[in-house]
């Protein structure tokens, strides 16, 4: 198993695993570490106490805040002293998900890739055009669409927060998604929320921003791309509007804005919730016969919604 330990002075470690959780929910391979201002502990000896609790097979990866500090150069030494593990310097939350994200120990080669995407991932997001060419990407790269084979629909998601965290690093890695369409006028007829959108995707993944009469026009031709496709619309109205003409089979409620007079669905972690208008979509949505699921990250639990 993969371990990975934040090290950095003040919160920094703190605030980055807190993070983590709210991207992917509850992880058990993440761990912060932290040193003080006042402490007279080193923080050596808080990584050591951390690390015997791991299973002797367990690879290991400190992050630490940055490269010359006195963490990172405590973590340098400690490494030289013990087998298995790895010290980084420097941590951004792209590098932190992929490393918690990764089932097993990175290769050499991996590992270099993963770090390069990390900084690719640093943009000055005002001037795009500016930015680093896209380089290798950690995960797999995506097939090339097969005109003729029929494409697989890997997720259809509501989520008012459209494309971040929780779908660029959970779903698109469990869904295996190589092309995201996000159904959303709002989005699709304005050219900044459309360019922010297209900076937060992933570097080896597609991404088309519609409004829903154009995304119906384009079904049949995406149907024989031969890709794996995940839907994202931003609110309950244009998903029904959509499914009245293309119905799913199944839709995952990720998240939807918390607002007056709207009622929890999903259990007290959940973050879905409907307002009246909302909720007499949801119930024409079921009429349709689609199965609808909230589940916020794959990690959370799956709880069916069957009537409201």
């Amino acid at each position: 198993m993969n371990q990975i330990i934040l090290a950095s002075h003040g919160g920094l470690a703190e605030g980055a695993l807190d993070t983590v959780r709210m991207v992917v929910g509850e992880v058990s391979n993440a761990h912060a570490v932290t040193l003080e201002r006042d402490d007279r502990e080193p923080i050596t000896a808080k990584v050591k106490r951390l690390i015997a609790t791991f299973d002797q097979g367990d690879t290991v990866y400190v992050l630490t805040d940055m490269l010359g500090s006195s963490v990172n150069n405590a973590m340098v030494e400690y490494a030289a002293t013990r087998s298995g593990l790895t010290v980084i310097a420097g941590m951004n939350m792209p590098l932190v998900l992929a490393l918690v994200l990764s089932s097993k120990p990175l290769s050499a080669g991996k590992l270099r890739a993963t770090l390069a995407d990390a900084r690719s991932a640093i943009v000055d997001c005002t001037s795009p055009g500016d930015a680093c060419e896209p380089v290798p990407t950690t995960t797999p790269a995506a097939p090339v669409p097969t005109t003729g084979k029929r494409s697989q629909i890997a997720l259809v998601r509501l989520d008012y927060r459209l494309l971040h965290g929780q779908v660029v690093f959970s779903w698109v890695g469990k869904t295996g998604a190589n092309h995201i369409i996000v159904v959303d006028g709002a989005s699709a007829h304005d050219e900044v929320k459309k360019r922010a959108l297209k900076l937060a995707k992933p570097a080896n993944v597609r991404l088309n921003v519609f409004d829903v009469e154009c995304a119906l026009s384009k079904m049949k031709k995406l149907e024989m791309l031969g890709e794996k496709v995940m839907f994202i619309f931003g609110n309950t109205h244009e998903l029904l509007e959509f499914s009245e003409r293309h119905a799913f089979p199944e839709v995952n409620y990720g998240a939807t804005a918390n607002k007056d007079g709207a009622v929890q669905y999903g259990g007290k972690d959940g973050s879905v919730f409907l307002d009246a208008s909302e909720q007499a979509d949801t119930k024409e949505l079921l009429g349709l016969g689609t199965k609808i699921f909230v589940q916020q990250t794959p990690t959370y639990k799956r709880v069916e919604l069957e009537s409201l």
